[in-house]
């Protein structure tokens, strides 16, 4: 494994936390209107649930800036659009995203990263067909990028199979990629 794959491993282990994964997708973010200024990243899902019915989901944009301000900046600057004031009338008032901290450290200015929440009320609400047919849609029409395919991993009545982990799964879709 090189370097920079076990750099990779280790950081989304951190990121990893407690929560409860259901799918990814790598996606290209466009900077401007020229197509070959973009920016890789991954989007990872997650559900929480308050209760058996009701919850929300996650949605975690993780873009490498390579610690670049500028870059840093554009990319904070596209996500400033879930602020924008005529989204309210659009979006359900159980939407959120949260404005990314300043990092602190040098190694948090190498990634930029985002958090978008979506309230459910049914169990259904947070269905795959709902993600492919709202939530994604949604996004991208408010920001300038483009998912590759959906990755799901199994579940068995929303627990994570013990075949392999969430993580091992996002690892080994970044190593393909590079």
């Amino acid at each position: 494994m090189s370097e920079s794959a076990a750099d990779i491993e280790k950081q989304l282990a951190e990121l990893r936390g407690a929560e409860n994964f259901i799918g990814f997708s790598a996606f290209d973010l466009f900077l401007d209107d020229d197509e070959s200024n973009r920016k890789d990243g991954v989007l990872k899902i997650s559900r929480h649930n308050i209760n058996p019915e009701t919850g929300f989901l996650k949605f975690t944009f993780i873009v490498d800036v390579y610690g670049d301000k500028l870059i840093r900046k554009q990319v904070l600057d596209l996500f400033a659009r879930f602020h924008d004031n005529e989204l309210g009338s659009e979006t359900d008032p159980d939407f959120m995203y949260i404005r990314p901290p300043e990092p602190a450290s040098q190694k948090d200015k190498a990634w930029f990263i985002a958090e978008v929440f979506f309230h459910f009320d049914t169990a259904e609400g947070a269905s795959k067909e709902n993600v492919y047919k709202f939530f994604l849609p949604f996004l991208t029409l408010r920001l300038p990028l483009e998912f590759s395919d959906l990755q799901w991993w199994d579940t068995d009545n929303g627990e994570s199979t013990k075949k392999k982990s969430a993580i091992a799964t996002i690892t080994d879709f970044i190593k393909s990629k590079f």
